[in-house]
């Protein structure tokens, strides 16, 4: 039985993770977003889905997921989930110049792309899983410059041996810190406008 969460920034390649380690472990690729639907409204302005009801999106979740053996859900909404229901939590991280390239190619728009490239910088989506499913339930994972087979041996490996990892990426360390000023003072205009 296998009860994963995989997570991340957008672009940091969370659903091609999802689905080959679904392969690998014959489990079912969950899509959280099909399960809440009912409680989802859409933001023409963001571009996005928003919950309107928080405690009703667990409380489908739950009622989904309770009686289900083996899964992969694939999230960045991991606050949703019942801590319960979740094994380990899979945080992928990529560093975010290819992130910003991935969204660019998305053709996002420049405000939302530069949120999530400074979400990936200051590691939100890491923060935030170790705040829902605490320090020993979360094996943080980098994805730069790897391939899929890669990264999923990787998981697999850190699965097998069941201990927890974090704290093994510092962007801050390794961008040019002119770099994160100027998106940072880039952001500050988005959210003015």
């Amino acid at each position: 039985m296998v009860r994963l969460v995989i997570t991340g920034t957008p672009g940091v390649g969370k659903t091609t993770v999802a689905m080959e380690l679904s392969k690998t472990y014959n489990a079912p690729v969950v899509d959280i977003n099909e399960i809440i639907r009912p409680v989802l409204k859409w933001d023409p302005e963001l571009q996005t889905n928003f919950v309107i009801n928080e405690v009703k999106a667990r409380e489908l979740i739950s009622e989904n997921l309770g009686g289900v053996g083996s899964y992969i859900i694939d999230t960045i909404a991991i606050n949703l989930i019942d801590k319960s229901l979740i094994d380990w939590c899979i945080v992928l991280r990529l560093d975010p110049r290819q992130v910003m390239n991935r969204l660019l190619r998305r053709n996002w728009p420049r405000c939302k792309i530069i949120e999530n490239v400074l979400a990936e910088v200051v590691g939100s989506s890491l923060s935030l899983a170790i705040d829902v499913f605490g320090r020993d339930r979360v094996i943080e994972v980098d994805t730069t410059n790897k391939g899929i087979h890669e990264v999923v041996n990787h998981i697999v490996n850190r699965l097998t041996v069941g201990l927890p990892i974090i704290g093994i990426v510092d962007w801050l360390d390794k961008l040019d810190t002119d770099l994160v000023l100027s998106l940072s003072k880039e952001l500050d205009e988005c959210l003015t406008q």
